[in-house]
């Protein structure tokens, strides 16, 4: 036994050697001089918007980017994105413009302890505020979900702060409401039970969870009045208002008023500049095979990556990127 080690280890020696002698002669089969760049990447469930475009992201820079291997992962969403980035988790992930924003001031989920490192590579496509209600339930405004078990997200997650600041604003107080903290993949299931009426879906459309569900139990999405969506953006200034066009569900068959905030890339302050750079030009050069992947990715444009970015937080390589490519 201790023979077939020694002799092992002189295999293992002489193959390094060798490996080492040939990367010295520059031949091109064996040149090993390349440093790759390993990076984690948070996205969110697996039936959201975040992970499908994530995982696509993540196989643009790893199998067309230079110098970078980019994992991808499903978590609960942005404010784990960034307690995971807070503790050099991840190095990437995707997250609401509000959660953010709380993130880099303190505030909110983070009150006392804010994320100064925090790096904004690109705002990318808006979310939507999807207010679901089983088919049946009689319920045809906000107002109504007073009383009522509202699933609002997975706990931690950015959909659930953002669906209570939200209910909050429409003068429906946790007091007034059950609010539920279950994940898509939960929520999917517990809806189809008809465990809960409803349910505050925050992200890319068309999303999944939704479409899937709309397959399994007819539910529909509240459209808000005018005064409603007045009241919310006045409220929540991260807000704008949007139509969700007919047909983007099936079964839809007219548009629904609603509201959304913007979906960020970010980064930590460590990530070099020269890498920053390379991910957002990988996306850039690649936006047309994104867009058959997810329908999101139509939304990324040049126009609008830097919609919503806290001032000064933008990552210098993703700034350098868009000033050269602006129009």
């Amino acid at each position: 036994m201790i023979r077939f080690i020694n002799l092992f280890i002189l295999v293992f020696v002489a193959l390094t050697l060798c490996t080492s002698l040939v990367a010295q002669t520059g031949s091109a089969a064996y040149k090993i001089d390349r440093l790759v760049t390993f990076l984690a990447m948070g996205t969110g469930a697996t039936t959201g918007t975040y992970f499908p475009l994530g995982n696509a992201f993540a196989n643009v820079w790893s199998t067309r980017v230079e110098k970078v291997s980019v994992m991808a992962h499903s978590t609960s969403g942005s404010i784990e994105n960034i307690q995971l980035m807070r503790r050099r988790e991840l190095d990437l992930a995707i997250a609401q413009s509000d959660v953010v924003t709380a993130a880099i001031n303190g505030t909110g989920s983070f009150l006392g302890h804010p994320c100064p490192n925090l790096r904004v590579l690109m705002s990318l496509y808006p979310e939507v505020v999807q207010i679901v209600v089983l088919a049946d339930s009689g319920i045809e405004t906000v107002s109504q979900l007073r009383g009522q078990r509202v699933i609002v997200g997975a706990p931690g997650s950015g959909n659930a702060i953002t669906s209570l600041e939200l209910m909050a604003a429409f003068g429906i107080d946790k007091a007034d409401f059950e609010p539920v903290y279950i994940s898509y993949d939960e929520a999917l299931q517990a809806m189809e039970r008809r465990d809960y009426t409803a349910a505050i879906v925050i992200a890319g459309t068309p999303t999944r969870m939704i479409s899937e569900l709309k397959l399994r139990v007819p539910v529909r999405i509240l459209t808000l009045t005018p005064s409603e969506t007045a009241s919310l953006t006045a409220a929540l200034p991260y807000l704008a208002a949007v139509n969700l066009p007919a047909a983007t569900y099936q079964g839809q068959a007219e548009p629904v008023t609603t509201v959304a905030l913007m979906a960020m890339l970010i980064a930590s302050s460590r990530l070099s500049d020269d890498i920053a750079y390379s991910l957002c030009r990988g996306i850039f050069d690649h936006l047309d095979y994104l867009k058959t992947i997810h329908e999101r990715a139509r939304d990324v444009s040049l126009e609008t990556i830097m919609n919503g970015v806290p001032q000064g937080y933008a990552h210098p390589g993703a700034l350098r990127f868009y000033q050269e490519h602006k129009k």
